[in-house]
């Protein structure tokens, strides 16, 4: 969590920031990344252990885990991302929750889904 006086700081720095505002699921997701919910996940999953849930049903440590938590994004958006870029979480309303670094942008066919996976790390704001 930050505190005032960084919170303004990263309140000024969102405004400069692509911004994504996330669905009912993702809004999930990130709640359960920011409380704690999903330990030992710190983040979205990155591609090592997106690989290792998807193929194994475990963490790369090998703690059992059988669903991936990856944030999902259309693919015009995608395009404009940039591996170390940060992106602006927002609700509906347009508050922003977090800011997210990108590690890994990897593009993954579902069956049911038409767009690629953004695979980020969260850092919390707040």
């Amino acid at each position: 969590m930050a505190d005032a006086q960084e919170a303004e700081s990263l309140k000024t720095l969102a405004g400069r920031l692509p911004s994504l505002t996330l669905s009912q699921r993702q809004l999930c997701d990130l709640e359960m990344l920011m409380t704690g919910a999903y330990a030992p996940l710190s983040g979205f999953m990155v591609s090592r252990t997106y690989d290792s849930v998807v193929e194994i049903l475990a963490l790369p440590d090998g703690t059992l885990w059988t669903m991936p938590i990856i944030l999902d994004v259309s693919h015009a958006f995608a395009e404009k991302l940039k591996i170390g870029e940060q992106v602006a979480l927002r609700d509906a309303e347009g508050f922003m929750l977090a800011i997210l670094m990108i590690y890994v942008l990897l593009a993954v066919q579902f069956k049911s889904y038409s767009q690629p996976v953004v695979i980020m790390s969260a850092i919390p704001f707040g």
